[in-house]
């Protein structure tokens, strides 16, 4: 019974909140921002996953750093355009997921090579290369780079530095030909 009402309690307060939000922000896109920006700050700490998708999100505030015990974020199917550097800090994120925003290359932070315990990344996005930073993230097993536009990209040897990789998808990227640095990757399982 008590948890039957505490649930009740959470779904009133989350659709009066809802309700608020529609008159204090009138846009759809002003409403999301203030829901993740009141999101962070009632976050439990203790949490170690959060799943955002679908939210028409168009920044991840500098404020994310403070979720210190996260280690999987799911903000695919939004608006992102850029990683924070801040994000870069939360040295027990392991898996990011990004798929299906608006990130370029030139929205990936260079300190990304912070996130040392990175597992899992997801960048299917407006990606033209793959910056060079992420191939010094060693500690990757699962990378998706589905639906970026990699025609002219040039592979380098430096993708050889992912070693633990387990898994590299490339579906959607418009790519020729399998490049042979990929081809002597012996260790990828799919």
């Amino acid at each position: 019974k008590k948890l039957y009402q505490l649930c009740l309690l959470s779904f009133l307060y989350s659709s009066f909140t809802t309700l608020l939000m529609a008159k204090v922000f009138p846009s759809e896109k002003e409403r999301c921002q203030a829901w993740l920006s009141s999101f962070i700050s009632i976050y439990n700490p203790e949490s170690e996953e959060v799943n955002l998708q679908n939210r028409y999100i168009e920044e991840i505030p500098s404020s994310i750093a403070s979720m210190e015990s996260l280690t999987k974020l799911n903000l695919s199917n939004n608006q992102i355009k850029e990683i924070p550097e801040e994000l870069c800090t939360m040295t027990q994120l392991k898996k990011l997921l990004l798929c299906g925003n608006l990130i370029s290359c030139e929205g990936i932070p260079e300190n990304i090579t912070n996130l040392s315990q990175f597992t899992q990344l997801s960048l299917s996005n407006q990606m033209t290369y793959i910056p060079e930073s992420i191939y010094d993230l060693n500690s990757l097993n699962y990378v998706y780079f589905s639906d970026n536009d990699f025609s002219s990209m040039d592979f380098t040897d430096s993708i050889l530095k992912l070693t633990n990789l387990i898994t590299l998808s490339l579906n959607n990227t418009y790519l020729n030909h399998i490049p042979d640095q990929i081809c002597n990757m012996t260790f990828l399982q799919s």
